[in-house]
């Protein structure tokens, strides 16, 4: 057992096939004292069903770090995680950047986040989650989440109704804790931006609380 590690990279292109990611995850999720997993890059082959089996890492309690990006598990690997993530385990920083999810993972994301109360920091850069995303995000954002201080949405093509349905969001919602949102290398236009900006200024107004926004 590894008892003395806390820390596990799988970075780098290693092409770990089935077998070798279902091992894996089988010993990682034996151990109790893991905080984080870092498997970004891995493998072409890291398609959704071999995600699912590296899930398992969620259900240990120690776990609090986990790191998938650029590994393409599209929306049905978003789905498969958000499943696991809605109830178990307790993750609090998730990274999700480049995984191709879309905006039907995003939906599945947003649909965890409602559930989910450990995650506070959730990177879905470069997802393809364009406004449709966004929108599906911002319905969340509307009712949730006391535990999310930090989201990135960079490089996600999201264009000014998706920033007017996050503003929205950020106004209605009076418990929101979110000090930090990245919306940076999207398509918004002075408007997208200023409805951001007056957001900002909304949540800062009623709850005292600085929210740095990034374009």
């Amino acid at each position: 057992m590894l008892y003395n590690i806390s820390r596990v990279y799988l970075q780098g292109g290693n092409d770990i096939h089935a077998k070798g990611i279902t091992e894996i995850a089988q010993v990682l999720k034996d151990n109790s004292v893991i905080t984080a997993v870092s498997a970004s890059h891995v493998s072409k082959f890291l398609t959704f069903y071999k995600i699912i089996q590296t899930m398992n890492l969620s259900l240990s309690l120690s776990l609090c770090q986990l790191e998938i990006g650029y590994n393409p598990i599209g929306p049905d690997g978003a789905k498969a995680l958000a499943e696991v993530l809605k109830f178990h385990g307790n993750v609090k920083d998730l990274m999700l950047g480049w995984c191709q999810i879309g905006a039907k993972g995003a939906e599945y994301i947003a649909d965890m986040l409602k559930y989910n109360s450990t995650i506070s920091s959730l990177d879905l850069r470069a997802n393809g989650l364009r406004d449709e995303g966004a929108v599906c995000l911002a319905r969340s954002l509307k009712v949730v989440n006391e535990a999310l201080t930090s989201l990135n949405l960079g490089f996600n093509e999201i264009r000014d109704e998706g920033a007017f349905a996050i503003a929205q969001a950020l106004k209605a919602n009076e418990d929101v804790r979110l000090t930090s949102l990245n919306l940076m290398n999207n398509f918004l236009t002075k408007l997208g931006q200023s409805a951001i900006t007056d957001a900002r200024d909304h949540v800062y107004e009623m709850t005292e609380q600085e929210l740095t926004v990034v374009f």
